[in-house]
């Protein structure tokens, strides 16, 4: 499994990391080690499937959520967005 960032989830990934430093390591641990490793992450219990968006799902971490689009066809997420809860949606 590929795990790909946005520019702007990037951008959002690095803010968390320098304001946030214990959930920014936890984020980073989750999309390593458990997005890159898994079979299939819309499987894991912390995981919905986002409504009106194709493709489109969210992986609770902590208080912050990673939205993003499971491409199957080549096996790849691509990250669009990691926010806490009240900004993400």
């Amino acid at each position: 499994m590929q795990v790909i960032l946005t520019k702007k989830a990037d951008k959002e990934f690095t803010k968390i990391l320098r304001s946030d430093k214990r959930n920014g390591l936890r984020i980073q641990n989750f999309m390593d080690e458990v997005l890159k490793t898994s079979d299939n992450p819309t499987l894991l219990i912390n995981c919905k499937k986002l409504q009106n968006a194709v493709n489109t799902w969210r992986w609770r971490v902590g208080e912050y959520r990673i939205v993003g689009i499971v491409l199957n066809e080549i096996l790849t997420i691509e990250i669009i967005k990691i926010s806490t809860r009240q900004d993400v949606y």
